[in-house]
């Protein structure tokens, strides 16, 4: 596969304890990454790109009950699972109607679209992802999901159904053009796995807006600690006297 054409050195500055990982979907089979060697659910393939190498997933390596298929457009949704039994059965839901009204909320990749998907942690990858995941602390995370709203003034949100998180973790970005972002502990396949531990931050930033991430996060001022604020008193000091001297700078003749 050709190099990525992106310089993502403004990374560097986090230093992430978990490497960043891109997700690449593709019609056809990669060149030069290897295959999958192992079963794993696709929550699981971010943790497995952060700690190894990269490698590809084809068609019939999924083995999450038929999720994975379903939201890489794949195969047609199973019974059991859009018409909710299933997670009514298991309680996930209080019963089968809520669970099946899930599913007509789930991002789904068009049917066709995707035969095979790459991941690479960010110091082996050889592609433009798809969408570039990044697993944050809370002082990473205030900056990163502010790296798009820092340009553009767009707001950040977080979209995330307790179940099939992967969904939102992998779709919903690419084919919204939109930054999301969960905390781990909310995703409960993702806790059941146990695959992080809860508080961190999961951030999804798709191909549209990776350029806008790097190229804002190189002004952006960061601190791997959130430190306190001055607090009230002195806050509204601070802020009424900068108001008042661009009033004046905006009344200057």
């Amino acid at each position: 596969m050709a190099s990525s054409k992106l310089d993502y050195s403004a990374l560097d500055k986090f230093n992430f304890e978990r490497k960043p990982v891109g997700v690449k979907f593709m019609i056809t089979k990669p060149e030069g990454i290897k295959h999958i060697d192992k079963e794993l659910n696709m929550c699981e393939m971010l943790k497995e790109a952060q700690d190894n190498d990269a490698f590809y997933v084809a068609p019939d390596d999924w083995v999450c009950v038929g999720v994975e298929q379903m939201i890489l457009g794949m195969e047609d949704p199973e019974p059991v699972l859009v018409s909710g039994i299933f997670g009514g059965e298991e309680g996930l839901f209080k019963g089968d109607n809520a669970c099946r009204a899930m599913y007509d909320y789930l991002p789904r990749m068009q049917k066709g679209s995707v035969r095979y998907v790459a991941f690479a942690p960010l110091d082996k990858m050889t592609f433009d992802p798809d969408v570039l995941i990044m697993t944050a602390t809370l002082p990473q995370a205030q900056t990163l999901v502010r790296s798009i709203n820092y340009s553009t003034g767009r707001p950040f949100v977080s979209k995330l159904t307790p179940v099939v998180a992967c969904s939102w973790i992998y779709i919903y970005p690419v084919i919204s053009g939109e930054l999301n972002y969960f905390v781990t502990g909310l995703g409960l396949g993702v806790q059941a796995m146990n695959i992080f531990p809860p508080g961190l931050f999961v951030i999804s930033v798709p191909y549209q807006l990776i350029p806008t991430m790097l190229d804002n996060i190189k002004d952006m001022n960061y601190s791997p600690e959130l430190a306190p604020g001055p607090g009230g008193v002195a806050h509204r000091k601070r802020v009424n006297k900068f108001k008042e001297d661009l009033k004046k700078k905006i009344e200057q003749k």
